[in-house]
């Protein structure tokens, strides 16, 4: 197994910078096809299966030298795989429908999570049992957002104080009638281990897909072999953290410099209701429906961040999902 620690994300803010740079802070197989994965974010638990799959040898098992590809605070998956940087990336659904609405012809192949484990998360005993409780408090979240922007529109939150969240929950452990966002899968816990009891609330993008993989149009008419084969092997790489997730928390815990393996392994069991849950439970890991995109589309409409429903046509497929 190879132990190859990440000293730095490589951080882009165009996919131009991307192509011209070096292959700092990305990590690669031996041999084969070149491809990429742009990943949604730094090394974490939900982009965890890209990385499994490089190590164990999933991806050379098919012929694919595969180069993981870090995000950062300034990149964006969905401009790297558009502009060539890479072949795959990750992204949640709502944006994948925005890029198809401004002509970049993105189609979702697999989503990690069913559903969002963005929260909102407020000390335990506060009296917020809905989002329209959030009014009169001080949050921490992002205010020019659209999914804040949303929350304040459809539950009249005029009284709310929305204050920029910097990545310290340091403001809100000093508030007790604050609130701050956050992820179920991981907030709670981090919090708890430094004395603060917290409850969560769903934010109003709890139904997008999440950490969504995704190529291009192109490359599914060109090369729907390849194609076959990362979606196969990436999926190989989630059964293996849904079997052997001590196992897979030792491999993914050489890219995540704070983090012990033992907060790996409770944040991977925290996901599994998130992505082995609701359509694949039913069917198989990184399965998704028309119905579900359908209400994607809703939420970005409401929004206002897509206008033509023609953005679903061609935009997700099942089709290179492995079959046994």
């Amino acid at each position: 197994m190879k132990r190859i620690r990440l000293l730095a994300p490589l951080v882009l803010a165009t996919a131009l910078t991307l192509s011209a740079c070096s292959d700092a802070g990305s990590t690669a197989s031996n041999s084969g096809t070149d491809v990429t994965i742009a990943l949604d974010w730094l090394a974490q638990p939900t982009n965890a299966g890209a990385y499994i799959a490089l190590e164990n040898g999933y991806y050379d098992d098919v012929g694919l030298n595969v180069t993981v590809q870090p995000g950062g605070t300034e990149a964006s998956s969905v401009k790297i795989v558009a502009g060539g940087g890479a072949q795959f990336g990750l992204e949640y659904g709502g944006p994948l429908l925005q890029a198809r609405e401004k002509g970049i012809d993105v189609v979702a192949l697999a989503p990690t999570l069913q559903k969002s484990p963005a929260v909102y998360v407020y000390h335990a005993g506060a009296d917020i049992k809905t989002l329209a409780d959030l009014n009169g408090r001080t949050v921490y979240t992002q205010p020019s957002s659209g999914d804040w922007e949303l929350t304040v529109k459809e539950f009249d939150l005029d009284k709310a104080s929305p204050v920029q969240f910097q990545g310290s929950y340091a403001p809100f452990a000093a508030d007790n009638d604050a609130v701050a966002q956050g992820y179920a899968t991981s907030t709670p816990a981090t919090l708890a281990a430094q004395g603060i009891e917290v409850g969560t609330i769903p934010r109003i993008s709890e139904n997008d897909y999440g950490s969504v993989l995704f190529t291009t149009r192109k490359l599914i008419d060109d090369n729907p072999e390849l194609v076959k084969k990362f979606v196969a092997a990436t999926v190989k790489g989630w059964d293996f953290i849904r079997d052997e997730p001590q196992k897979a928390a030792d491999i993914l815990s050489a890219y995540i410099e704070d983090s012990s393996i033992e907060d790996i392994v409770a944040e991977f069991a925290a996901q599994v209701p998130y992505i082995w849950s609701g359509d694949a439970d039913t069917h198989q890991f990184g399965w998704q429906t028309q119905k579900r995109w359908d209400a994607i589309y809703e939420l970005q409409l409401r929004q206002g961040t897509v206008t033509d429903r023609s953005v679903l046509d061609g935009a997700w497929t099942t089709d290179f999902l492995p079959t046994s």
